[in-house]
């Protein structure tokens, strides 16, 4: 091999080796070169630039689509507004001439409630007026010119009516007219499970503007509602072409059927236990206490409080004056019917008459009857006192005469006879109204009057 070629060869191992060394130590150490570092934060300013393009199309992107969303939600509402308003006005004025006449000049025609209810009544049980008869329905005309006698008059008189159930709060500040929607919102809707609210005849035609109400029935009690009660409206059902306004009837309470046993009566009747009177509970301390002193109707009350009102309060001496006061008041509410009792004082010519319940209702001087509260006081004094010989006298078994156009008249005179006891007489010593015994001793008979 020449000197130059091996020399060359060694030069370049060493070269090599040297370079192999360098070129490792270059790759590790040395420095970039400014280009390359030029390139690389341009690449990376370009892939920000890009994330950054992108990012804005995205938000673009999605506030195009947000923009749709709300630009389809507010036409929507816009035009439900729209809508809305729309038949909000026509419905303004499609009643504005109504409300104006409800306004300002009541309806010509109401139907009416003739008799009221009880201020309580129960489920199941048929609806009557307070006085117990079927409640009544009539036609009422406030201003009837230009229609008497017309056809549209004969249609209202013999128009379709319908009864409902109203919510007790329905006109509570005794308004005089309402429009036909406020009476119709607050008609109540059965609840589930319960069925209908009102049972029975409920839809009548009216004859000669009047209808009565039979055999109609409550399924459901008005605890469920706010007012608690209830009240019933009457509609007409016919297109009439004129605006008649509904009538009601006063709020009342139902209650379940259950209940019913333990009901007071407004109007206590005679026979009524006298546990229906108010403060008297059944089976209560003053229940017990009147039925020990044989005192267990309403009418024996009366007779008690009557003929010996001290007597009675005794029995009743734990009631507080307010209570003892309540239940009298309750009970005077009965009606006593027009059947009486008559005593004779027959030193004077005087016919004492007393009602069912032992009031003393008037007297007969001669032959002129004289009610009792007409009397002027000298004979009040006078009737009182014989009032207590007749009281202490007679057993008040059968009545003999009765209310006839507000006097006595004797009961069947045809199948009745007079007797009379002169050897039963009752001797009583009494004073006049000045004190004074200037009266003397009378003696009193009493006539027995009995069916032959």
């Amino acid at each position: 091999m020449p000197a130059t070629k091996r020399a060359l060869e060694q030069g370049g191992g060493g070269s090599a080796g040297g370079g192999a060394g360098a070129g490792s130590g270059g790759e590790c150490g040395a420095p970039q070169s400014p280009s390359s570092v030029l390139k690389k934060r341009c690449r990376s300013f370009d892939l920000e630039i890009r994330g950054c393009r992108h990012l804005q199309e995205l938000a673009a992107s999605c506030a195009q689509s947000v923009q749709v969303s709300v630009d389809a939600a507010v036409q929507s509402a816009v035009a439900r507004i729209t809508e809305d308003v729309t038949k909000a006005i026509m419905s303004f004025l499609s009643r504005a001439p109504r409300t104006l006449v409800d306004q300002n000049r009541p309806p010509r025609y109401r139907l009416s409630f003739v008799n009221g209810l009880d201020s309580e009544v129960f489920t199941k049980k048929v609806i009557y007026a307070t006085n117990g008869e079927p409640i009544k329905i009539c036609m009422v005309g406030n201003d009837q010119k230009g229609t008497e006698g017309t056809g549209l008059h004969h249609r209202i008189l013999s128009a379709k009516i319908k009864v409902v159930v109203l919510d007790g709060d329905f006109n509570k500040h005794n308004q005089e007219c309402w429009t036909s929607e406020e009476f119709r919102n607050c008609i109540i809707l059965p609840r589930d499970n319960i069925g209908a609210v009102l049972t029975g005849v409920s839809e009548l035609r009216l004859k000669n503007g009047e209808a009565v109400l039979h055999e109609v029935t409550l399924n459901d009690n008005s605890k469920f509602v706010r007012s608690g009660k209830f009240r019933l409206g009457v509609m007409v059902d016919d297109n009439l072409g004129e605006r008649v306004l509904e009538g009601i009837t006063e709020p009342f309470i139902v209650k379940d059927r259950r209940g019913e046993g333990y009901k007071k009566h407004a109007i206590p009747l005679l026979n009524d236990d006298v546990w229906r009177l108010k403060k008297i509970s059944k089976d209560g301390v003053f229940h017990k206490a009147l039925s020990s002193g044989s005192i267990f109707f309403v009418q024996d009350l009366l007779r008690w409080y009557y003929k010996d009102e001290q007597t009675l309060r005794k029995i009743l001496t734990n009631a507080t004056e307010k209570v003892w006061t309540t239940i009298v008041e309750h009970a005077k509410k009965c009606d006593p019917g027009k059947e009486l009792y008559s005593f004779v004082v027959q030193a004077s010519n005087t016919m004492l008459f007393f009602n069912s319940v032992c009031q003393l209702v008037g007297a007969t001087f001669g032959d002129n009857y004289t009610p009792f509260s007409d009397l002027d006081t000298h004979r009040k004094e006078l009737v009182g006192q014989w009032s207590k010989i007749a009281y202490k006298n007679m057993t008040f078994h059968q009545p003999d005469y009765e209310l006839d156009n507000g006097k006595p008249r004797p009961i069947d005179q045809s199948t009745l006879h007079e007797l009379f006891m002169p050897e039963h007489k009752v001797t009583d010593l009494m004073q006049g109204p000045n004190g004074d015994q200037s009266i003397g001793k009378l003696y009193i008979y009493f006539r027995i009057i009995y069916h032959s």
